[in-house]
């Protein structure tokens, strides 16, 4: 099993709003020991008319949410939205070394910056693969896309190539 699924990890509003599209937001309480929501995400998550808010008030009663103590740092709060400040921050707050976001430039902050390991998605569905939860990684991909879903091609083409599904 790769090591970074063996920690408690923070979890972003976007691929618990990617993995409900494809009803499958347990799927990061399946892979971590501990999934940690802070509260701004919890709010995000919850705005209400979401097509998918059932299921991911149901995702949420597995989470430890992490309350808004400390505000997040400067940089933080001037480069990303308040979900990924938020994420970051508890993930330090919290002596947690690992995240789970799909925004390129909030993943860039998160690795380069404060020197988290970052997951995806992606990443995840093909861990879920890799461990037998799931069979194949190509229709949840598609799936999220044609639920509108964001994922750019390369993106996709990495995952199937590490799912062996190219």
């Amino acid at each position: 099993m790769n090591p970074l699924f063996t920690s408690p990890v923070v979890c972003n509003t976007g691929p618990l709003i990617g993995l409900a599209r494809i009803e499958m937001a347990w799927l990061p309480f399946r892979l971590f020991p501990v999934v940690v929501v802070p509260e701004e995400v919890r709010q995000e998550l919850l705005v209400s008319g979401s097509p998918d808010r059932q299921q991911l008030l149901e995702s949420l009663e597995l989470a430890s949410i992490h309350p808004c103590q400390v505000q997040p740092d400067r940089l933080l709060r001037a480069e990303l939205d308040r979900g990924e400040a938020a994420v970051l921050s508890a993930a330090l707050q919290l002596g947690l070394s690992s995240v789970i976001i799909d925004e390129r430039k909030a993943r860039r902050v998160a690795s380069q910056v404060y020197g988290l390991q970052v997951k995806g998605t992606a990443g995840l569905l093909v861990e879920a693969k890799n461990r037998g939860i799931i069979e194949t990684v190509r229709p949840c991909l598609e799936g999220m896309i044609q639920a509108g879903y964001f994922l750019g091609p390369n993106l996709v083409a990495a995952c199937l190539a590490a799912a062996r599904e190219a």
